[in-house]
């Protein structure tokens, strides 16, 4: 016959899981948990860059407008120049870092480039069809080569000319 300390010590080993266990548990939702992550955030960049695309199309027709009714393209698309051309009588900024759209006029002002650095070049879509733009005579323009680094990410930054979206008259 069993005494009650003997059957306590029993129960006692049967209940729980080792520590080998939960660890075992706890890695792998740590693997999970990463991997969504990492899926989350290629989302939101790639929502960034549509963004971009939208942007930069809405601002090319409101460069459009301005052209309209004054014969030159704006000297810069700010509030002042094309604000009222917006349905917000805002112009819109990026995404990412909240500063203006590269834009580009010709000093004659009948040429102009408007552009956006995606942060992810994407196998085609509207990176891959746009028409680049390479005018030396735009003035603070930049060259919209299609030029993706061998490391498949964009590089960000002062100068950056690969996985640029470009839209104007050239």
């Amino acid at each position: 016959m069993k005494t009650l300390h003997t059957l306590r010590l029993a129960l006692r080993e049967k209940r729980g899981f080792t520590l080998v266990e939960l660890l075992v548990v706890i890695a792998i939702i740590g693997i999970l948990a990463t991997l969504l992550l990492l899926q989350l955030n290629i989302g939101r960049s790639k929502g960034r860059d549509t963004k971009r695309v939208a942007d930069v199309n809405q601002l090319r027709t409101a460069a459009e407008l301005y052209f309209d009714d004054n014969s030159t393209y704006p000297p810069d698309i700010d509030d002042a120049t094309i604000g009222k051309y917006m349905s917000n009588q805002k112009t819109p900024l990026d995404p990412s870092t909240n500063l203006k759209y590269g834009y580009g006029v010709n000093a004659l002002k009948t040429k102009f480039q408007i552009w956006a650095q995606f942060e992810n070049p994407g196998p085609g879509g509207a990176f891959r069809s746009d028409a680049d733009i390479n005018d030396a005579a735009l003035i603070g323009g930049t060259d919209g080569t299609k030029e993706v680094p061998a490391s498949g990410k964009c590089t960000q930054g002062a100068g950056a000319a690969d996985c640029v979206f470009d839209l104007g008259v050239d």
